[in-house]
């Protein structure tokens, strides 16, 4: 009978290895814009996913804002909406996204293996 796999045993048991001592040294580079938190309160996640449902569904930035001040909900900051404050909150979110979801860049500048 004849078996197509092999069976690894534990490190200790393996002597032969006994002789490979050896230490590690790397650098490694992040470049990343999205390192930084980019936290929205509750509220603001709100106003944003909302927004863009609205704007998704065909709706203008003055009858979004219109659709807030309608429920009594406020800016942020506490006012009513007009049209720019939506027009804003949508651009600033989906440049959030963006950076959110953007991958970093990374690269192994050197490398030094020192067997002991």
């Amino acid at each position: 009978m004849v078996q197509n796999h092999s069976t690894v045993k534990d490190l200790s048991e393996r002597d032969e290895l006994d002789f490979l001592n050896y230490f590690i040294e790397f650098t490694v580079t992040v470049s990343s814009s999205n390192l930084n938190n980019y936290f929205y309160s509750e509220h603001q996640q709100y106003l944003y996913d909302t927004i863009k449902e609205l704007y998704g569904k065909g709706l203008g930035y003055r009858k979004i804002s219109n659709w807030f001040n309608e429920r009594d909900i406020k800016t942020p900051r506490g006012n009513k909406f007009k049209g720019n404050y939506v027009f804003s909150i949508l651009k600033k979110g989906r440049i959030r996204e963006e950076r959110i979801n953007r991958e970093s860049k990374w690269k192994i500048e050197k490398i030094k293996i020192d067997f002991c």
